[in-house]
């Protein structure tokens, strides 16, 4: 009987660690180096997602080792830079789900001096899976995920 308690409990443990959600880094900044383009754009209120054009879809973000960022949609050839770091602190996934914890945020500035365009994006979390980065922020009720597939 004792033997058989102390498996049930070894088991019930073992599937609540399962469980839970698991932090995983970004891997190093020379993994995402090169061109990149968003896939796909949607946004939610909590009842569905729905997609959305950002402006961005006709573009291509190239990011370099270094930090360096640029962006051409074939009128404006914006540079600036690009930066992923954990931080800790509530944030939604890219399904839409609420958490509190260590997570990666993923910004990009870019700026064209000529015409004065610029792209500025704060995204609250950032998942990596090789050819894909799937980024999410919560904006006036909305949370938004934008979909970046290697170019």
């Amino acid at each position: 009987m004792k033997r058989t308690l102390l498996i049930s409990s070894l088991l019930l443990v073992l599937v609540s660690f399962t469980a839970c959600k698991k932090y995983v880094s970004v891997p190093s900044p020379g993994a995402l180096s090169g061109s990149w383009i968003v896939t796909e754009t949607k946004e939610s209120n909590g009842y569905g997602w729905r997609y959305f054009n950002s402006g961005l879809e006709n573009g291509v973000f190239d990011f370099y080792s270094n930090g360096s960022a640029k962006y051409d949609d074939g009128y404006n050839r914006m540079n600036g830079t690009w930066l992923i770091r954990s931080v800790v602190g509530g944030y939604y996934d890219q399904y839409g789900d609420y958490y509190n914890g260590r997570h990666d945020m993923f910004e990009i500035h870019v700026y064209d001096r000529y015409t004065g365009s610029s792209v500025d994006l704060f995204f609250d979390d950032v998942v990596y899976t090789g050819n894909r980065l799937i980024a999410t922020l919560y904006r006036g009720g909305y949370v938004s995920r934008y979909v970046f597939s290697r170019y």
